[in-house]
């Protein structure tokens, strides 16, 4: 018995060892062949190979090792601005990397649930590829159709970056009735398919990721973007009060702090943490002020007529 164990060892040894061979050749190998068609390509970010299935043959049974291997690479792919901001197309691969990743291991929900906000972010801070994102998202689907996670993300999807409402709403019903989907999921679909509420809807979907996410990227992301919905509300509403201000005496206040007083008090003046908004007496212009630690996302001029409804 001891024989044949330390046998077995030995074999899973020299398998490992082969493959760690294998990997270090992968660089030679391509330089060899790129030196003889003419130099690099502008795009070395797929470590060398673009077809999941090669890759996964490639792996000879160490699929899941290989997949981390990727998943390491997603990660610096598009965590390492300075690169990014060296290539021709800032996140042209990264479609491909998750795809090789997912299919070595398709039980590696990471990859699929931050992949798809990697993907769907527009440029500079993802790829910009919403429709990649569903794929992905979709090939999930299929590997775990009982997972209410993947299909709440596709929601998301289609909700914040899509803006295609009526898809997201029924992407969400459907989840509500996965047996372990929270009891949320549906009222979610019902406000989103009757259109209604969509700046809470959003604020809701964001503030879900914030609260739940392990992954301090994901996290930074979704506080950024409550904090931008928030910043926005704020400017609307003060552009608001002003064009009525100018309406009523014929020119903007002189101030913001003119602006809010009495009735207006309960308007913010200043962002969500505490600096003042700028404001540009001439021409009745809100904005954030110079000095303002928050980063921005651009927040969809169709929110305002929620935010209208609402009020």
């Amino acid at each position: 018995m001891k024989g044949i164990l330390a046998g077995r060892i030995r074999h899973g040894w020299f398998c490992c060892g082969i493959f760690l061979f294998c990997a270090v050749l992968i660089k030679p190998v391509q330089d060899r062949l790129e030196a003889r068609v003419g130099g690099p390509g502008q795009e070395p970010d797929l470590l060398y190979f673009s077809s999941p299935a090669v890759v996964k043959k490639m792996a000879l049974g160490y699929d899941r090792l290989l997949a981390d291997f990727y998943w390491m690479r997603v990660i610096q792919y598009y965590g390492r601005r300075d690169e990014a901001d060296k290539r021709p197309v800032r996140y042209k691969n990264l479609s491909t990397l998750l795809d090789i990743t997912t299919t070595l291991d398709p039980d590696l929900l990471d990859a699929y649930r931050a992949g798809c906000l990697f993907l769907s972010e527009a440029d500079p801070l993802g790829a910009g590829q919403p429709g990649e994102a569903l794929k992905l998202l979709d090939k999930g689907i299929r590997a775990h159709p009982q997972e209410w996670r993947l299909w709440y993300d596709k929601g998301s999807i289609d909700y914040l970056f899509l803006r295609d409402y009526r898809a997201a709403g029924e992407v969400w019903r459907e989840a509500s009735r996965l047996p372990e989907a929270p009891h949320w999921m549906e009222p979610l679909a019902a406000i989103t398919l009757s259109q209604g509420g969509a700046i809470e809807v959003a604020k809701a979907l964001w503030e879900k990721q914030y609260r739940e996410s392990n992954r301090a990227d994901v996290r930074e992301n979704a506080r950024n973007h409550l904090l931008s919905i928030q910043v926005a509300r704020d400017i609307w509403s003060l552009e608001t009060l002003l064009d009525k201000c100018r309406a009523r005496t014929g020119s903007f206040p002189a101030s913001l702090e003119a602006l809010v007083g009495g009735e207006n008090a309960r308007h913010r003046i200043v962002d969500p943490l505490g600096t003042p908004y700028q404001y540009n007496a001439a021409t009745g212009a809100v904005s954030l002020g110079p000095d303002s630690k928050i980063r921005y996302l651009p927040v969809p001029d169709s929110y305002r007529q929620s935010l209208t409804t609402s009020n």
